[in-house]
């Protein structure tokens, strides 16, 4: 009763295991087997996972199927676990810093079968769920499965046979927009041809029954497409359905970018990403004896593409211009490894001397002018990871802005405002209007609507940005509005010199054209003036005309090709 009772707990924690495995952690892995005479062979299962996504740990057993050349299940292997290895972050390029979020372990598992010639030969496999969630190249990749998979040729074929194997297992990560160049090449033990292909990776089992393992549990819940109704209790049967890729990746573009590319020769893998994430990579090596196909071996692995900081950036910051002043302060912003030094070079002529070993240096320069300053990081341990960048001084004796405005003939009070600013060369200016009207604006020359009349003090603040001491700020004028779009004569006016009244004056809007002229009863002419801002000071040849009154005459345009306006009358003079 005791044995019986602990029966039905290790089969409770079995199921619980099962239960608690689905979770993503499958990367990758192959099939190898190698003739050991006798009919033995060595049975060779390599398992990678990802440790920090992944859930479930490796299998322990681990349950290959061997099968015939019809599909029947002849036996199951049940490789015990043997321990694991943590892959380094390792990258073959010395200039870049390799990243530190991942971590991948591998596993090899590895047991003896005798397997007597067969028609037909055997096919082997090995099944698991599930692959990572994140994956960007397949379809439902948290349902997705991974099957590594190999055949024996029967003796039809050839007597004797050990399939490829690859000699590099690929870095678990590549970099983002960079040529990837990785050799895929596999050694051959009985010295056979090989060709090197790109493959579509098998599914495995489901989210449902994510491992073969005795006994066998109840499927575990699942939202997957792919659930079953029971677990399977031995090995899956051939053939092995696919995965899907997601579009648009396709067998000839698994990553993006510039496609991936095998030579068929070589093995030789090359590719250039361009996004980042988790992409599944299916690479496969035929072989032939005396141009007689034999077996392949297939591997199926999980590629991570990471942005991959260089060893060594360069990045230095200086005004974008020096006014008024020859001492320059450059800023450092590179990055990259601990022990970073600098080398500047302030691209002074009159002196050999016109360097700095300083993290952000000062530098007083001879003069005003444009100079090229250079500056090399570098780390004294990777002399070939140096970063350059060159980057203009500009130095001026001062910064001088001016500005003029223009009404607009016959627009309801619209003024047009231009700015001019003496800029060093490489640089560009800010704008800051004010309108004297409460309004404001940051273009160079803007159009300004004014919706009263009066003076305006008019300022503008000129600046270049990242720069010092150059900026200008003017507010010495004032511009005069009316806002009567009509032309307005008054009928009186008193030249007494009060301030009030004193001009005979015509308002009205600003004219392209414009004719003004006093005339007495005679019709003699007393003043005339093309200037719409000029006014009759009640004088004539410097005498003060009597009391009285006198006839006006008024022509004007908007613009050159406008209709003209005319307009005459009388005016009294009071004294």
């Amino acid at each position: 009763m005791q044995k019986h009772f602990h029966s039905i707990v290790l089969f409770f924690l079995s199921c619980l295991i099962c239960q608690q495995a689905y979770g993503t952690h499958i990367v990758g892995g192959e099939l190898n087997y190698k003739y050991l005479g006798a009919n033995n062979y060595e049975i060779r299962l390599t398992v990678y996972r990802d440790c920090y996504v992944g859930v479930p740990p490796f299998d322990n057993p681990a349950f290959v199927g061997i099968f015939d050349s019809n599909n029947n299940l002849l036996q199951t292997l049940q490789m015990p676990f043997r321990g694991l290895d943590t892959l380094p972050p390792a990258i073959n390029d010395p200039c870049m810093i390799p990243p530190l979020d991942f971590c991948y372990e591998v596993t090899t598992y590895i047991d003896t079968v005798n397997l007597p010639p067969r028609a037909g030969g055997y096919q082997i496999s090995y099944q698991r769920c599930c692959r990572n969630q994140n994956i960007l190249n397949i379809v439902n990749p948290e349902c997705v499965g991974a099957t590594y998979y190999a055949t024996i040729p029967g003796p039809e074929v050839v007597a004797v046979n050990s399939n490829p194997v690859f000699k590099l297992w690929p870095p678990p990560f590549i970099c983002v927009n960079k040529p990837w160049v990785f050799d895929q090449s596999a050694i051959d033990l009985d010295g056979d041809s090989l060709v090197y292909e790109l493959f579509m990776p098998y599914d495995g089992l489901t989210a449902s029954c994510p491992v073969v393992t005795n006994p066998t549990p109840s499927p575990a819940g699942s939202t997957c497409p792919n659930s079953i109704s029971s677990c399977p209790p031995v090995p899956v049967s051939p053939p092995f359905p696919s995965i899907v890729w997601k579009s648009p990746y396709t067998t000839t573009n698994m990553l993006g970018g510039v496609p991936m590319q095998i030579n068929s020769s070589t093995g030789q893998v090359t590719a250039t990403p361009n996004l980042q994430g988790y992409f599944v990579i299916g690479i496969k090596v035929k072989e032939y004896r005396h141009g007689v196909f034999l077996s392949e071996t297939k591997r199926d692995f999980q590629l991570i593409v990471k942005a991959c900081p260089q060893v060594v950036v360069a990045a230095a910051q200086v005004p974008q211009a020096i006014c008024e002043t020859t001492t320059v302060s450059f800023t450092n912003n590179s990055t990259g490894s601990s022990g970073l030094s600098f080398n500047w070079y302030f691209g002074d002529p009159t002196t050999l001397a016109d360097t700095s070993h300083a993290t952000s240096p000062s530098y007083s320069y001879p003069g005003t002018g444009s100079y090229s300053v250079t500056m090399v990081a570098y780390v004294s341990s990777k002399p070939a990871c140096n970063d350059t960048v060159n980057t203009v001084v500009s130095i001026s004796e001062s910064f001088k802005a001016s500005f003029s405005f223009t009404a607009i003939p016959c627009s309801e009070n619209l003024v047009a405002f231009t700015a001019l600013a003496e800029n060093p060369p490489g640089t560009s200016t800010d704008w800051k209007w004010s309108f004297g009207d409460g309004m404001t604006s940051t273009l160079q020359n803007p159009n300004h609507h004014y919706t009263a009349s009066g003076n305006f003090p008019i300022t503008l603040v000129a600046s270049i940005p990242n720069s010092i001491n150059c900026s200008d700020t003017l507010s010495a004028q004032t511009i005069n509005v009316v806002t009567n779009p009509e032309i307005y004569v008054p009928n009186t006016f008193t030249p007494n010199n009060d301030g009030y009244n004193d001009l005979f004056k015509v308002r009205g809007p600003d004219f392209a054209v414009f004719y003004f002229a006093v005339y007495n009863r005679w019709g003699q002419l007393l003043f005339e003036t093309t200037d719409a801002t000029q006014g009759w000071d009640g004088t004539f040849k410097g005498k003060a005309s009597d009391p009285g009154v006198f006839g006006y005459y008024i022509k004007a345009k908007c613009s050159e090709g406008s209709e003209e306006i005319f307009k005459k009358g009388n005016v009294t003079l009071i004294r």
